[in-house]
């Protein structure tokens, strides 16, 4: 993944020429991937009832993290292109002037214009309820449900701890900066409804 982030990184330089915050926040993802992978590397030293709980703490921490990482880096990307439709979709949906938008605002902004489609939004839709679920709700769920992102599925039960394996955490964290990117390239690109992923 750390690869990946990497390979986007350059990509996005040689589309906008320049090493900004477009560029620099696949710097901030490996980082918090390098602190995961080093984090679980320390706890296979620990005994596995306390691996195993400081594995689920360590896993939500990441998630968070990641996604907090993500939102920041999209409302500071979105500055950048203030004559964008996304800039002006944004401002259209707030009756107050600040740039401080959600990373629901943006998201659904950028499906309105078609920078993402119905199946990434609805992606980063439950992605952003998990990590609302971790965050405020200490990670139990509200209700029961499925939540799917990408091709990872996740099952709720109403009262109990959302649970995710470590291969479907990774699998989610790659699909949130797949989805990052593909906004950024469309963002630095120009592009909305005609943009098309190429597959990597």
């Amino acid at each position: 993944m750390k690869l990946t982030c990497e390979k986007f990184k350059d990509e996005i330089i040689k589309i906008t020429g320049e090493n900004d915050i477009r560029c620099k926040c696949y710097d901030v993802f490996v980082d918090y991937l390098e602190y995961f992978e080093n984090v679980l590397t320390l706890l296979q030293n620990v005994e596995k009832e306390k691996r195993r709980n400081w594995g689920g703490k360590a896993s939500k921490q990441i998630l968070v993290s990641l996604v907090s990482a993500i939102e920041y880096s999209m409302r500071r990307i979105c500055e950048m292109y203030p004559r964008s439709r996304l800039y002006s979709r944004l401002k259209m949906n707030r009756n107050v002037d600040s740039k401080n938008y959600s990373l629901r605002e943006i998201i659904y902004a950028s499906a309105d214009i078609g920078i993402i489609n119905r199946t990434l939004k609805h992606s980063f839709e439950n992605l952003i309820e998990i990590r609302n679920l971790i965050v405020h709700n200490n990670a139990i769920c509200r209700a029961n449900g499925v939540k799917i992102i990408g091709d990872v599925t996740i099952k709720m039960k109403k009262n109990d701890s959302i649970s995710i394996t470590l291969k479907d955490l990774l699998k989610i964290i790659k699909t949130a900066i797949e989805i990052f990117h593909r906004w950024n390239v469309s963002l630095a690109m120009g592009k909305s409804k005609d943009f098309r992923f190429r597959r990597w």
